[in-house]
């Protein structure tokens, strides 16, 4: 059973990238891609079903960042079916420490994503849909 997969990053490239690894990977049964954090909280706040979601989410970008968009669904409580993993340049301990704190973050990884990384992380999923 694959999930749905939202990526955000405000990096065209990146994001790009990502897509196509994704959709490469069994990783996802269908994709959505954003690239602002306003943007992609519409979304997540106003999905119309409760499947579980997988969001790549990066962490520095202009206006809404990925810590403001955690904060944001982890308070007003969106959906409690999404998962998320940090994708992120930096390489800082605190940001890696920082969201181990949430309870939605399921990884933490360096750009740019690998075929190896959306293996790893499917087979993370198919374990958290089955237990």
């Amino acid at each position: 059973m694959n999930t749905d997969v939202v990526i955000i990053d405000d990096d065209a490239v990146v994001l790009f990238l990502h897509k196509i690894l994704v959709e490469k990977s069994p990783l996802s049964s269908a994709l959505f891609c954003f690239d602002n954090g306003n943007d992609a909280y519409s979304y997540l706040c106003n999905r119309t079903t409760n499947e579980p979601l997988l969001v790549l989410l990066d962490i520095n970008m202009p206006g809404m960042s990925g810590w403001d968009l955690l904060d944001k669904i982890s308070q007003e409580q969106c959906d409690n079916n999404v998962w998320v993993v940090m994708v992120t340049s930096s390489i800082n301990s605190s940001d890696k420490e920082r969201a181990a704190k949430y309870s939605r973050v399921i990884e933490y990884l360096e750009k740019p994503l690998s075929k190896e990384a959306c293996e790893t992380l499917h087979s993370r999923v198919q374990h958290l849909l089955h237990s």
